[in-house]
């Protein structure tokens, strides 16, 4: 959590009012462009505004501004946008430039979804930004679920094992972008963890509640993936020490003995989103618990501790529920499956749109698009190019951006106070000189670039 500080801002006078009312999903043909980039920034600082007002009881004022102008389902078509990005045109740019010298603009776009969804997660955590979503929720769930299925493919091709120096050191301009893909994929789907939650929580607020909960029970069995991803425990990993690491605020850093009794932000969310989708009254008429999916279930009880119940006591409502799952035959509970009055049953329902839409777009033009756009991502050295790296670097480490990373400055390589920056790029903290050498090899290449952008 930050310092509640009133006067620390993202924002100047009047910017959030202009930042807001300009805001239109973007054509994947125009990223990279300087009106696009531009947006960038703006998303960058509305971003940091929301959660500065968020984490120190601030007025909410991006939330409300967001919402009362009807610009939350901007956001989602930004990230999907940029999903649809990634999948189909960052891949023929890499094909046009397998040795790219500068993979900062590319790095840049990727980004980009990150920060919308920041602030989707920010924002949708109260039941009015869910109402304002309504016509497009179901797309940002399809969205979110997608993001969860591939934090588990992370996870099953190795994602959490520690990388050591040297090998972050022999790594390619190319396998350290891929790298940093990774990483920003698994925190994207880490907030697509809280997203699924307050979807859940406020479906009926959303007014398509029939829709949300067959695209939760039947289409993509959220409960099963839920109940797959406590097992992984995803938040937590150990470095090449041994020592054990948990995923906070976007960086791993070491729990003290405070933070390693506590339960996870992470776990939960992802309980609190299991017990409201276990609990819902729908949950008889959209969902079949087979004996499979019976055992799954049945094994996360003991999982449920007292230190846990007394963190949050109403996990204590799902305990129950499992207790009676593992004793009892659920199977009466869905006789009414095969009744005309199946609440399951929906005349109408919602499909997602956005995702097909800008597939149809970009079709039979990924690799022109992708020609196109690797001239914006060559950073030539003329003074507007350096203009804009440093517009960008203010972006990413201004005093608002440093007062989000879990409260202040933290070493880039052990994740204790820090006070010395990067004397080159700033753009990284540490605490001393033996932890700068030993992330010198992960930092080299990005630091070469901001360096020579910006000198």
């Amino acid at each position: 959590m930050v310092d509640k500080d009133p006067q620390l801002s993202a924002l100047e006078v009047g910017e959030l009012d202009m930042f807001v009312e300009s805001m239109e999903p973007s054509r994947i043909e125009n990223i990279g462009n300087q009106a696009w980039l531009d947006w960038h920034i703006r998303l960058q600082k509305l971003n940091q505004q929301a959660v500065l007002e968020a984490s120190s009881l601030q007025e909410e004022l991006t939330k409300e501004t967001l919402i009362s102008c009807g610009k939350l389902p901007v956001l989602i078509y930004e990230a999907i946008c940029i999903q649809v990005w990634r999948i189909k045109i960052y891949p023929q740019i890499l094909k046009l430039e397998p040795a790219p010298a500068n993979t900062f603009g590319i790095y840049m776009v990727l980004y980009h979804e990150a920060a919308a969804v920041g602030l989707l997660e920010t924002v949708l955590f109260h039941e009015d930004g869910a109402q304002c979503i309504a016509d497009v929720v179901v797309d940002l769930l399809n969205y979110a679920v997608e993001q969860l299925t591939s934090l588990i493919v992370l996870l099953e091709n190795g994602y959490l094992k520690p990388v050591t120096a040297k090998q972050m050191e022999c790594e390619t301009a190319v396998e350290e972008l891929d790298r940093q893909k990774r990483d920003l994929q698994f925190d994207i789907s880490m907030r697509c963890i809280s997203i699924v939650r307050y979807i859940a929580e406020h479906m009926e607020a959303a007014s398509v509640g029939a829709s949300i909960s067959t695209n939760l029970y039947k289409t993509n069995d959220v409960p099963s993936l839920l109940a797959h991803l406590l097992k992984l425990e995803p938040w937590k990993r150990t470095d090449e020490k041994g020592d054990l690491l948990m995923f906070n605020f976007g960086r791993w850093n070491k729990p003290n003995a405070e933070e390693a009794a506590q339960l996870h932000r992470s776990a939960a969310q992802l309980w609190l989103c299991l017990r409201q989708l276990m609990l819902q009254p729908r949950l008889q008429h959209y969902y079949t618990l087979d004996e499979c999916r019976r055992g799954t279930f049945c094994s996360l009880q003991s999982k449920i501790t007292e230190v846990m119940l007394d963190q949050i006591p109403p996990l204590g409502d799902l305990k129950n529920f499992l207790c009676r799952l593992s004793v009892g035959d659920y199977s009466s509970l869905h006789n009414q499956t095969n009744g005309v009055k199946n609440p399951g049953c929906t005349l109408i329902e919602i499909v997602p749109q956005i995702k097909e839409a800008y597939m149809k777009q970009i079709h039979k033009r990924t690799k022109s698009i992708a020609k196109a756009q690797l001239e914006n991502f060559h950073m030539d050295g003329s003074e507007e190019s350096r203009k804009m790296a440093r517009r960008l670097l203010d972006s990413y480490t201004s005093d608002a951006a440093l007062a989000l990373d879990s409260g202040g400055a933290k070493c880039a390589r052990c994740g204790d106070a820090a006070s010395k920056k990067c004397s080159r790029c700033k753009t990284e903290w540490y605490c001393g000189r033996e932890c700068q050498v030993q992330q010198w090899p992960k930092h080299k290449e990005l630091c070469d670039q901001f360096a020579k952008l910006c000198v």
